[in-house]
């Protein structure tokens, strides 16, 4: 089978435990803006920027990964010519409703072409759909074994789960399928049906600053903010305008780390009023994930995964789990 590695060079990940000593607090931003040839004006943002649709901004089950020592890589599934015709048989019995042909044909693609993973899911479906959860489950914990991030396979298992009364598992697999294709609406019905079984918080929100920075001229930048996103804003300006700033803070241009959204966020947390916590979730489980220890999740889950969810394939298992963690322990349990 060929295969073709998926990179994702604009991403520098430098997860940093805490707030780490190197950043920057409001009041040194304040003062580079004061010290620098840029002229930063200020000025209250006067309508509230509403979220960005990201439905569309999907990740879709075409991949699966190979972890050494060393490297986590991800590749594009390229099926045998041999397995391939049994999969289009499959695929016409599984529309006609005819599970079991379907479950045959995708038996034997599965003999031509063991390394097409994500067939074992399907072969759990046709289990599933049949009334034979003990199956389906055993075969979509098999593709998870060979690919952990076939997000299928976790959003079947937990519905499964769901229906053989085992919340619990199900909270747990919803939620990583969540975390592995982030904008997906129809895992989120999913996942707010098992949370609200488990009596967990499913309000749906989004990390949304309200801010909007523009270059107006000549060495010159104008910074419009909600008073609650002042601490944000500012040190957003600076990573992205001050001439030589991001540099300094060892990141290459044009890369990102999460050192900017660190800082950034030091700002949003200094700048906003704890006692309206309630009022802004997104304030509410920053302030959650800061006293867990869990800020690296929080950017994750909440920041880099709604905009670039292909990410979540490039993430160890382990730190998948950490932010299935971080959604139940903050997000579910805020109130």
């Amino acid at each position: 089978m060929k295969k073709r590695l998926l990179t994702l060079g604009i991403f520098v990940f430098g997860f940093l435990s805490g707030f780490g000593q190197k950043l920057h607090t409001p009041a040194e931003i304040i003062k580079i803006m004061e010290e620098s040839r840029i002229l930063y004006e200020l000025e209250i943002l006067e309508e509230e920027i509403l979220p960005e649709d990201r439905t569309n901004n999907l990740n879709y089950n075409f991949y699966y990964r190979v972890i050494d020592d060393s490297s986590i890589s991800t590749y594009e599934y390229k099926i045998d010519s041999s397995a391939y015709v049994y999969v289009e048989k499959a695929e016409k019995y599984f529309q006609d409703k005819k599970f079991s042909l379907a479950r045959e044909m995708y038996l034997a693609a599965l003999k031509e072409d063991s390394s097409y993973y994500k067939v074992m899911t399907y072969i759990g479906q046709t289990y599933g759909i049949e009334g034979d959860f003990d199956k389906a489950i055993e075969w979509y914990n098999k593709t998870i074994n060979l690919n952990y991030i076939d997000y299928m396979a976790h959003w079947f298992l937990a519905d499964a789960y769901k229906t053989q009364g085992e919340i619990d598992k199900a909270v747990d697999e919803i939620t990583l399928a969540m975390i592995l294709n982030r904008n997906n609406a129809r895992i989120k019905n999913s996942f707010n049906t098992i949370y609200k079984l488990k009596k967990l918080n499913a309000d749906d929100w989004t990390f949304n600053p309200q801010m909007i920075i523009d270059s107006v001229g000549i060495d010159k930048v104008k910074i419009s903010f909600n008073e609650n996103w002042l601490g944000y804003a500012m040190a957003k300006a600076v990573w992205r305008y001050e001439p030589g700033y991001k540099e300094s803070m060892g990141i290459k241009d044009g890369s990102f780390s999460t050192t900017e959204v660190r800082e950034c966020l030091l700002g949003l947390m200094v700048s906003f009023d704890k006692k309206k916590l309630k009022k802004f979730p997104e304030f509410k489980a920053l302030d959650m994930a800061v006293e867990k220890d869990l800020v690296n999740e929080f950017i994750l889950y909440e920041i880099i995964l709604p905009e670039h969810p292909f990410v979540a394939y490039q993430l160890s298992e382990e730190f998948l789990n950490s932010i299935k963690d971080y959604v139940k322990e903050v997000r579910g349990k805020q109130k």
